[in-house]
């Protein structure tokens, strides 16, 4: 969606970075993702509670993709660690546990607005928005179709565009000499160790797709893309008069 705005720098409020070990023992060679200042408030003042609310704490990280990544490292990171083939937000708050959640919170960088020529917040919060929307249009187009579990084919479409971000983010790529989002975001997704099907879904080519299941997954992915571009493409003039009002 955002993949041709170019190298962007990314204003955000720097905290502890969270250290990522990969399956070799190694840092990983990319830096944990920022979410949503609303996102990372809510989560510190959840985490923060005597009484624990795991639901809204849930709901909190699978509407911010930065959180839901995060979440997805953490758990990835776990000894011997092997996603099944369902995959739960919820399932994995439990497992991570409300003390590395805490720590999450704190460690998470958020994206913040530092001057009034900065687009790159405006244009993280489109992505931000868009994901979601792919998201909750793939849970309803599963639960209508039945065609795949729908917690998975949430998390496929939040994720479709992962690529986008490294150069939304203005990282670098390291070793890399392609330009293509669904080989970054591949990459991405294979260094966190991310599940083979999502890994299919964010590369976005069909025809590399690893299962019949994965392929499937793809073309209710990429539907629910277009219709979230459709209502974006219509609701875009009332944005427009939101602002200059």
């Amino acid at each position: 969606m955002l993949a041709g705005h170019g190298e962007y720098p990314l204003s955000v409020i720097a905290r502890n970075r969270l250290h990522f070990l990969d399956q070799n023992g190694k840092a990983s060679e990319y830096p944990a993702l920022p979410a949503m200042p609303d996102s990372v408030l809510l989560l510190e003042l959840l985490t923060s509670s005597h009484s624990a609310d795991l639901h809204s704490i849930t709901e909190i990280i699978r509407n911010d993709i930065g959180l839901t990544v995060e979440v997805l490292r953490l758990a990835a990171a776990e000894p011997g660690r092997r996603f099944g083939s369902v995959l739960n937000i919820g399932s994995l708050v439990v497992e991570i546990g409300m003390e590395r959640l805490k720590n999450l919170a704190s460690a998470t960088q958020i994206v913040m607005r530092q001057s009034q020529t900065d687009d790159t917040p405006q244009l993280c919060e489109m992505y931000w928005r868009h994901a979601r929307r792919v998201g909750l249009i793939s849970e309803e187009l599963a639960k209508r179709t039945g065609s795949e579990n729908c917690e998975v084919a949430y998390l496929a479409g939040l994720l479709r565009h992962l690529g986008s971000l490294p150069a939304l983010l203005g990282w670098s790529v390291p070793n890399s000499d392609t330009h293509n989002p669904g080989e970054i975001g591949s990459r991405l997704a294979k260094t966190w160790q991310f599940p083979p099907i999502l890994i299919d879904v964010i590369h976005g080519n069909e025809s590399a797709c690893t299962s019949v299941r994965a392929r499937r997954l793809l073309r209710l992915v990429n539907d629910a893309d277009a219709w979230a571009s459709r209502l974006e493409f219509v609701s875009f003039p009332e944005m427009l008069k939101l602002q200059q009002s």
